[in-house]
């Protein structure tokens, strides 16, 4: 049956911002033509779920979206699911996930010249200049960018006393309960190992702990926010994807500093400038290379706005009116009368 592509992309972007950020693979037929030959559209998904992901009720939710049952699946698996899934007679891959396993994603599917998008890893760098409210900047960037940061000299002893300050003050427990701040990580020992393995890496490089550092001596998938000072970026956990509550800190001289030392890693997701001056932020963001900037803010996604990665972050584009054009194909119709 045909189906409106713009109506089927907003309800499954509907139905899926309920359940929050997921990593998925999709695989899906389109075709800009319904049997009668009229200008129209059919669209089918089946989506697979890596075993370390929730599922919960996605399916449900899309299909009460009105998308129909048999034009969205759900198949949950590990890696020999997701390899068979993209050998199917399909038309298009969408992947979430990993670097590493979106280059195999992109190998398995380049023979057939599919149209392939990859949204992979990130490093997210942040930039905390010399003018802000020093306070209400380290609230923010520990609350949405637990990456890496680079601040102004000028006021890293304060902003690194209100950081870690903040970050102490954060809840860990059972996601259900209201008072929760940080959870257990999705992941399991693999996210833990992780996490372990870069610091140890950054703290036998010469890095020192201000607060966690381990993990966390409860039942479950917890691990310390944990803030990191003394770092450089021979240590991975300033120029590796980490993907858990781990962060670097590093004072930094100059804007300019600030900028190549965001710039040093093969990642391109998001990068972020807290100044006072849009002026200052704006030159400053022009200059890295990342799919999406943010001023004064950071980690949040709009759907008018399209959510793209640069370098190792991938390829291809989701959100906004061009994310909606992904999941379709053009065709020129050159139509002359009798």
């Amino acid at each position: 049956a045909a189906l409106d592509v713009l109506g089927a992309a907003r309800a499954v972007a509907a139905a899926i911002a309920k359940l929050g950020d997921v990593d998925l693979v999709i695989a899906g037929r389109n075709s800009t033509d319904d049997e009668s030959g009229a200008f129209g559209a059919t669209l089918a998904r089946a989506l697979r779920w890596p075993q370390l992901t929730y599922v919960g009720k996605i399916a449900e939710l899309v299909h009460e979206a009105g998308v129909p049952a048999d034009c969205f699946q759900t198949v949950v698996g590990g890696g020999d699911v997701g390899a068979m899934l993209v050998e199917e007679r399909v038309d298009a891959v969408c992947f979430t996930g990993s670097h590493a396993t979106g280059v195999k994603v992109a190998a398995a599917v380049a023979p057939r010249l599919l149209r392939l998008q990859l949204e992979l890893g990130g490093k997210d760098p942040v930039y905390v200049c010399d003018d802000v409210d020093v306070g209400a900047a380290a609230a923010a960037v520990a609350d949405g960018a637990f990456y890496n940061a680079y601040v102004h000299d000028r006021i890293w002893d304060r902003f690194v006393a209100a950081f870690v300050d903040t970050v102490r003050g954060y809840v860990i427990g059972d996601p259900f309960d209201e008072q929760t701040y940080i959870g257990p990580l999705a992941r399991r020992d693999a996210a833990l190992a992780h996490l372990d393995a870069q610091v140890a890496d950054a703290l036998g490089r010469g890095a020192r702990a201000l607060t966690g550092g381990r993990r966390v001596a409860r039942p479950g998938f917890f691990f310390a926010p944990t803030v990191l000072v003394d770092v450089d970026h021979t240590m991975a956990v300033m120029r590796e994807e980490t993907f858990g509550p781990l962060i670097g800190l590093a004072p930094v001289a100059s804007d300019d500093a600030a900028v190549a030392l965001m710039n040093d890693t093969a990642y391109g997701l998001t990068a972020a400038v807290y100044a006072n001056e849009r002026r200052r932020a704006e030159r400053l963001l022009a200059g890295v290379n990342a799919g999406s900037a943010y001023w004064n803010c950071c980690d949040r996604v709009s759907p008018r706005l399209p959510w793209t990665g640069r370098g190792d972050s991938g390829l291809g584009v989701t959100l906004s009116r061009d994310g909606i054009a992904a999941f379709v194909r053009p065709k020129a119709w050159h139509l002359r009368g009798p």
